[in-house]
């Protein structure tokens, strides 16, 4: 017996349908709340120094929905408005009493640090060949090798600029990444997940309720309908990989090189690249490069998932359910929590696996027990 990634919170008999709700409330104040105090931070400074010039010139900025890496102080203030979502759905899950914060990220209810550190080898492959598909045409061997300035024009930012920017991409960008798969493949999948019993229906609703909304909130960004799919296609493949693996790290680390290698690349505003053609927000062979590329990450992470013998599902069996007071012989309040008699039964495994064995499991939230592959 064991329980997928995406019924987690049905492992936990405390759980009800409404508590996602109340958890979704929670992270919606606190992106209203979070909005208002980055706003005061950002525009008190500019409107001291700049006027109203400055006022107007950064709602103008950010009105055209999409991120400029040319920009640091717009492009900061972008990411960081999305980063801050990671610590409020994190806060939600425990105040809603979904289970302990670390379930979002994986079915050890944390992040598995060794097989995150194996999900770089796939990472860096997929970003090499991205970032040679992304830059064809760049660069010129004449007269040694270089940027070719004739097909790209020259950089329209100072190098201080410059620096500026790739600080800041590499500081927030793993964070703004880390948000949108919390969310999406995350809190998202495990709340459709939990509230439908059928577990194929669930997972099947729970994937394409995620990507849609995924790709129908990058739309303000200003992509075209090849930007669109372009965006569906890489959650739709990040969605899979999360029920594949068990856990969030391998899409993290795949979004955050993704991203983090479209700003550096667009960092220098080259003269002669317009990054607000139709072009730049979507095109057909940009689309099939994702969804090829985004294949092929989920194949080198299968192989090294079965390699590294990946605990993908959480060894027990979801809590059963009980209205009320839980009566004395079902273990009083322990069997109220994670690691409570309705793991207790799970069949036998060979690797001690909390819930495998005959022994009862201990709690989720110490994590022991838990065998020690990454």
């Amino acid at each position: 017996m064991s329980v997928p990634y995406h019924r987690l919170p049905r492992v936990d008999a405390r759980w009800r349908w409404w508590r996602p709700l109340v958890a979704l409330a929670f992270l919606a104040g606190w992106y209203i709340a979070s909005q208002v105090l980055i706003t005061i931070a950002y525009f008190v400074p500019i409107a001291a120094v700049q006027g109203e010039s400055g006022l107007t010139g950064l709602l103008d900025d950010l009105q055209s929905g999409a991120l400029d890496p040319t920009d640091p102080l717009t492009l900061s203030l972008s990411l960081v408005s999305l980063v801050v979502l990671l610590p409020g759905i994190l806060l939600a899950v425990r105040i809603a009493r979904l289970g302990p914060a670390g379930i979002l990220s994986s079915t050890r209810f944390r992040v598995r640090w060794a097989w995150a550190a194996w999900c770089l080898i796939p990472t860096l492959v997929i970003a090499v060949v991205m970032f040679l598909f992304q830059t064809a045409g760049m660069f010129t061997f004449d007269g040694g090798f270089g940027w070719d300035h004739a097909a790209i024009g020259q950089s329209t930012v100072s190098v201080g600029t410059l620096t500026l920017t790739i600080v800041l991409v590499l500081l927030l960008v793993p964070f703004q990444g880390a948000a949108e798969e919390y969310i999406f493949r995350g809190f998202l999948m495990q709340t459709i997940g939990s509230w439908i019993p059928l577990r194929i229906v669930g997972t099947v609703v729970a994937v394409a309720v995620s990507t849609v909304v995924f790709a129908l909130l990058h739309i303000p960004n200003g992509y075209n309908v090849w930007g669109i799919l372009d965006v569906g296609s890489f959650g739709l493949i990040a969605a899979i990989i999360v029920l594949r693996t068990g856990g969030m790290e391998a899409t993290v680390l795949q979004h955050a090189f993704n991203n983090i290698m479209i700003f550096v690349v667009q960092a220098p505003g080259w003269s002669r690249i317009d990054l607000t053609s139709q072009d730049a927000n979507g095109t057909w062979q940009g689309w099939l490069l994702t969804l090829a590329t985004s294949l092929a990450y989920w194949g080198m992470v299968e192989v090294l998932a079965t390699w590294r013998h990946l605990d993908r599902r959480f060894a027990g069996r979801q809590a059963p359910r009980f209205r009320g007071v839980a009566p004395a012989w079902a273990g009083g309040a322990r069997w109220l929590r994670p690691g409570g008699s309705g793991w207790v039964d799970a069949p036998a495994g060979p690797d001690d696996v909390a819930g495998s064995g005959a022994a009862p499991a201990e709690p989720v939230d110490n994590a022991v027990g838990v065998a020690g592959r990454p």
